[in-house]
């Protein structure tokens, strides 16, 4: 009885026109041929292909600090720029953006995220906030250009982080 629900489970499935051709019956006595292209590979947007390489760049400068982050992603013309200071190449960038002392975590969050028509370069933008032990957070914004490279690989071209002015302190009580 098994092998008669075999057959015909066979018989059914050979009907079938949605089978792969590697179990399709050859009526002609010829090989087997495989119709059916490869499975085609997910590609995020570029928008979130932009999002979670700021995610990763985000946790890399938890360990390598953001220099040693930046300096990974840098394209080769690249430049970061701070009040008063370019830097260029992946070493000086690593060396230049030393955590200053006293630094603990830096954390940023994209708000913006725009992409150019033909996909090769985008931007984002967002707030950030570098924690310093035993004295208040700096925080800014920064904004991030990026270009795509001969290989498809985003890369940064240019980033920038500009801190907020400091808070105006209030003027102290007035003895009458």
């Amino acid at each position: 009885m098994r092998h008669l629900l075999f057959i015909a489970a066979a018989l059914a499935l050979g009907a079938c026109e949605t089978m792969p051709g590697a179990f399709a019956q050859s009526t002609t006595g010829a090989a087997p041929t495989q119709t059916s292209a490869p499975p085609a590979v997910f590609t995020p947007p570029p928008q979130q292909q932009l999002l979670e390489l700021e995610r990763q760049l985000s946790a890399t400068a938890q360990d390598a600090g953001l220099g040693g982050a930046l300096a990974s992603v840098i394209h080769p013309e690249g430049m970061v720029i701070r009040p008063g200071v370019t830097l260029s190449g992946a070493d000086e960038i690593a060396r230049g953006l030393a955590p200053p002392a006293g630094a603990g975590p830096m954390y940023w969050q994209p708000d913006r995220v725009e992409v150019s028509n033909g996909g090769d370069m985008g931007m984002t933008s967002g707030r950030y906030v570098q924690v310093i032990t035993g004295a208040e957070a700096q925080q800014g914004r920064y904004v991030v250009v990026w270009r795509r490279d001969s290989d498809g690989a985003w890369k940064i071209l240019t980033e920038t982080r500009i801190p907020d002015p400091p808070r105006a302190r209030p003027a102290p009580a007035r003895r009458r």
